[in-house]
C-alpha cells in the first residue's frame, strides 16, 4: 500500500499536484478531482504505446480530446503547454456530442457526458485510442481506463481486455498503481 500511494504521488508530483488528503498538512495545495484527473490524463501517455501507424511523422504530436468536461480540458491544455511527452507535443481537442474521434490518440469521456458513453466508447471501438472515463461500470462498456474515487482520492482502473482490442500496450507499472486490473471476460 505504501509503495502504491508513493508511486501516486510521484506520478502527480510530477505534475505539481498533491492529490486531495483527509490529513492534508498545513500548507499543502490540495488539487480539484479535475486536476488530479487531467495529471493522469496527461502521465498515461508516459505508459501507453500506441501502434506505429498512429503516428506518421516522428514528431506527430499525440492529440487527446475531451467530451462533457470543459474543467478537465482546461487543467490537461495548462498541463500540456509548453511541455513534450517522449519528445511529442500534446493537442487538447474539446469534443461536442456527434464530434468525431479520427486523429485521437486518448478520449476522455467526462460527467457531462454520461449519457452518451456508449456513442464515444463505439466511436472509439477497434481503434487505436486510448479511452478515459469516470464512471461506475464504464470498463464493462468498453472504457480502457477508468477513474474512480475511493477514499477521497482519485484512482483507475484498467482493462487489459480493451486495451488489447485497441491495439495499444499498456506498461505493466500503470497496473501497479490502479487500484483494479480487469483481464477476461467480465
Amino acid at each position: 500500500m505504501f509503495f502504491h500511494r508513493a508511486l501516486i504521488a510521484l506520478w502527480l508530483g510530477a505534475a505539481g499536484l498533491n492529490m486531495a488528503a483527509p490529513a492534508a498538512a498545513a500548507g499543502t495545495v490540495v488539487a480539484s478531482e479535475e486536476r488530479v484527473e487531467a495529471a493522469y490524463l496527461h502521465k498515461f501517455l508516459n505508459y501507453a504505446d500506441w501502434p506505429p501507424a498512429s503516428f506518421p511523422q516522428a514528431d506527430t504530436p499525440y492529440v487527446i480530446g475531451v467530451a462533457g468536461d470543459d474543467a478537465v480540458a482546461d487543467e490537461l491544455a495548462h498541463i500540456a503547454a509548453g511541455r513534450s511527452v517522449n519528445n511529442r507535443g500534446v493537442i487538447v481537442k474539446r469534443l461536442l456530442p456527434g464530434d468525431a474521434v479520427n486523429g485521437l490518440h486518448m478520449l476522455f469521456v467526462g460527467r457531462g457526458e454520461r449519457a452518451r458513453l456508449a456513442q464515444w466508447l463505439h466511436q472509439a471501438k477497434g481503434r487505436p485510442i486510448l479511452t478515459v472515463s469516470a464512471f461506475d461500470g464504464a470498463l464493462e462498456q468498453g472504457s480502457i481506463l477508468n477513474f474512480r474515487v475511493v477514499d477521497d482520492r482519485v484512482r483507475f482502473e484498467v482493462s487489459i481486455d480493451a486495451a488489447e482490442q485497441s491495439g495499444i500496450h499498456l506498461n505493466s507499472r500503470l497496473f501497479s498503481v490502479a487500484t483494479n486490473v480487469v483481464k477476461g471476460n467480465r
